[in-house]
């Protein structure tokens, strides 16, 4: 069993999943940080025990409220990413209603460890709030600067926007069952942290960071009350100097069972890549001859996979002009999004328009960025059409669960 990585002053306890909560003076958000839903990524978990001992050492006037939770307790204890499957493979619907309805004497151990999270988050979002934050925080086996993962919602823009660093756009609404994905299709903001490569001490220091710029950013807590805030920020910045603002996914070179994955070495996050570079090397099973594996176009490479499981072999990316961006808000807040069902060959699947069908004799003169610009990221073909769909906007107002 490999040695598991972590920062020296931090004893490493698994046993309790609630780590901690910190309870504001008035209403306001929930704000809920996960770390080590991977095994082999426990810096999240040193970053909440951290700003929790300083939430209770300075007790400053909050709305809202902050819970801390930890993620795959049976695969922190292995210090692996997972024991029988990546637990954040497994948060669609068919699982979660499969779940509820199954007997937990009978659960494996990541099914386990879902039941155990999804009643820890269930139970953080009782009561009466604003709005629920998710802030899922993970690291890389590979090295580079932070960045954040979100679905690309405009109150999850908000929020990812506030740490200036690196933004990735359209990774969460294409890969399939993660925990983004699931409180995403609840209206719930959804932010994924990467905070850098996992036995690197500055990756809990990051991921400390973003939750202090998190409570901030939702108006939870005022920046007068936060202990080191400059100092925060300044951990990021420096992290991320000379990265780009925001990017967007534009190839996942997918890893299939029984396939044997071998990246080249010395990529980092945020590389440069050329279409028809070296990559990786693949054999469909173990014993066969490897192929070679080459980038398929030009961009930016994400998440070069150098540890022995997960499905994700390599991203591929590339820069967003910050022109569009602003376009695509102003679109979305006019609700021009409606308009969509009226261009040629497309329809709408939904009443609240979430879902577009569009033929593909017509998606050829369809620029793939129209629907972006509106948000819709997920697509996946259905007989003659392509279905594009995106994730819901929250509501903001007052609730009670």
């Amino acid at each position: 069993m490999r040695p598991r990585p972590q920062p020296q002053e931090d004893p490493p306890v698994w046993a309790d999943r609630v780590l901690g909560r910190y309870e504001g003076q008035r209403p306001g958000p929930v704000l809920i940080s996960i770390g080590g839903i991977h095994g082999n990524e426990p810096a999240g978990i040193f970053a909440a025990r951290r700003v929790l001992a300083d939430l209770e050492r300075h007790r400053p006037p909050m709305r809202g409220r902050f819970h801390a939770v930890a993620g795959n307790l049976a695969a922190l204890e292995r210090g692996e990413r997972y024991v029988e499957r990546d637990l954040n493979r497994i948060w669609n619907e068919d699982e979660l209603r499969e779940l509820r309805a199954s007997d937990p004497a009978d659960d494996s151990f990541e099914r386990r460890e879902v039941r155990g999270l999804l009643g820890a988050i269930e139970e953080a979002a009782r009561g009466e709030f604003e709005r629920v934050m998710l802030l899922d925080l993970h690291s890389t086996s590979g090295d580079g600067p932070p960045w954040v993962v979100i679905g690309d919602t405009l109150q999850n823009r908000d929020i990812a926007f506030s740490f200036d660093i690196p933004v990735i756009l359209g990774l969460e609404e294409n890969v399939e069952g993660t925990l983004l994905g699931y409180a995403g299709e609840r209206g719930h903001v959804s932010i994924g942290l990467e905070g850098g490569r996992h036995d690197d001490p500055r990756t809990a220091r990051c991921h400390e960071a973003a939750i202090w710029l998190t409570l901030v950013a939702a108006g939870m807590l005022e920046e007068a009350h936060v202990p080191g805030l400059e100092e925060h920020r300044r951990v990021l910045r420096e992290a991320t100097r000379g990265m780009p603002g925001v990017v967007e996914m534009r190839y996942r070179y997918g890893i299939e069972p029984n396939e044997q994955f071998r990246m080249e070495p010395g990529f980092r996050n945020f590389d440069p890549v050329e279409r028809g570079q070296l990559m990786a090397w693949s054999a469909p099973r173990e014993g066969r001859p490897e192929e070679p594996v080459y980038a398929p176009q030009t961009g930016i490479l994400l998440l070069p996979r150098y540890q022995g499981q997960g499905a994700d072999g390599f991203f591929v990316a590339r820069r967003v002009r910050p022109v569009w961006l602003e376009l695509s808000a102003r679109l979305r807040r006019l609700g021009a999004e409606r308009f969509l069902s009226w261009l040629p060959g497309v329809r709408a699947l939904r009443k609240d328009g979430r879902a577009l069908a569009v033929d593909r004799r017509v998606a050829r003169f369809l620029a793939v960025q129209i629907f972006h610009l509106f948000g819709y990221r997920r697509r996946r073909s259905v007989g003659s059409q392509i279905v594009f769909s995106r994730r819901v906007e929250g509501e903001h107002e007052r609730r009670s669960a």
